[in-house]
């Protein structure tokens, strides 16, 4: 190849790459490519690569990875309730393995890690495809297929490489009743350890409405400051000083706690909505809420007029058993954690 083909396909390379070329020197490519057959050609497969679209993320992915990722979220919220607790083993009672309120099974353990797995895999086989270089040959098919074994088929050039895909964890199915939820100042709280030495729990907070589990009438009992600051208090009931945790969930990196509107004094009941706001009459919470992104587990949060979003949000019925709603029928509602 003559030193003016290569200078001239260099400037022509330059120019379909969007980099700086003098006005000069593509005046002199243009003039000899209109002589040249073998420039004309090269400028012509440029053209060609220029309209071809690049590597695309096959079908589904990005839902799979978004599955995984909120799993992740859920365990990280899950394991930051209780972890403050367990750093104070001093002051703890021992209780049996099986805790009384508990997140995540085994089971859903297992699926976490399976979506962990699952999202590395694809993403590596979306590297590799984003690195193919200018000169490789296009794909040409690209598809994803799910096929009787559980895997997605992914065909370019040819050739098919198979990806495991590994179903979500099902949703909990909701429970007959609620957790053994508590509420002081409308906050809702859910029990954690048993304290070894109820003399640490100081001071005295106020009193909160609750029959724990029997069929009697509701009373007023105690609560403390916990002596672990993550916003926890501690009331005395029938089996002891415990830690009752604040129920909250993960939006730009602030924890919102859930409120309650309805009296939640005996365990088995399921937070409402504060009265301020009427329910929806809708499934996309119309007339009372508006869709407006999601929190750290992919959540859907829904915001009520007049009221910014930083200030609180609300979450819709159904979510799986697995989030911090815990399967709760009715509209619930968030806001920012404050210390008690």
């Amino acid at each position: 190849m003559e030193m003016e083909c290569l200078r001239t396909q260099a400037t022509v390379s330059a120019m379909h790459d969007g980099e700086h070329v003098t006005d000069e020197n593509a005046e002199a490519a243009r003039a000899h490519i209109a002589e040249c057959g073998p420039c004309r050609s090269f400028e012509a497969d440029l053209d060609r690569l220029a309209d071809l679209s690049g590597p695309a993320a096959p079908d589904g992915l990005v839902d799979r990875v978004m599955v995984a990722v909120a799993a992740i979220a859920a365990e990280r919220v899950a394991d930051e309730q209780v972890s403050a607790v367990a750093e104070m083993p001093a002051i703890l009672k021992e209780e049996p393995a099986s805790p009384r309120f508990t997140w995540f099974t085994e089971r859903t353990r297992l699926g976490v890690y399976g979506a962990m797995a699952v999202a590395a895999s694809v993403l590596v086989l979306v590297a590799m495809l984003s690195l193919r270089g200018p000169g490789t040959p296009p794909a040409t098919e690209s598809s994803t297929a799910t096929n009787s074994a559980g895997s997605a088929d992914l065909t370019f050039s040819g050739k098919t490489a198979t990806a495991p895909v590994t179903a979500a964890p099902a949703p909990t199915p909701a429970p007959a009743s609620a957790p053994d939820y508590v509420t002081f100042k409308e906050r809702v709280y859910a029990p954690s350890a048993l304290l070894a030495d109820s003399t640490v729990a100081t001071p005295s907070l106020g009193t909160v409405s609750t029959a724990f589990a029997s069929a009697a009438s509701p009373s007023q009992v105690p609560a403390y400051r916990s002596p672990v600051a993550d916003g926890s208090i501690v009331i005395k009931g029938p089996d002891g000083a415990r830690v009752y945790v604040p129920v909250f969930r993960m939006f730009n990196s602030t924890k919102y706690q859930m409120v309650a509107g309805n009296a939640v004094d005996r365990f088995g009941t399921w937070p409402e909505l504060p009265s301020r706001f009427p329910a929806p009459s809708s499934p996309n919470g119309s007339p009372t809420f508006t869709a407006a992104g999601s929190d750290a587990l992919g959540v859907r949060i829904y915001t009520a007029r007049d009221v910014p979003q930083a200030q609180g949000f609300a979450i819709a019925p159904g979510t799986p058993g697995t989030d911090p709603a815990g399967s709760n029928p009715n509209w619930t509602w968030w806001e920012p954690l404050q210390m008690p």
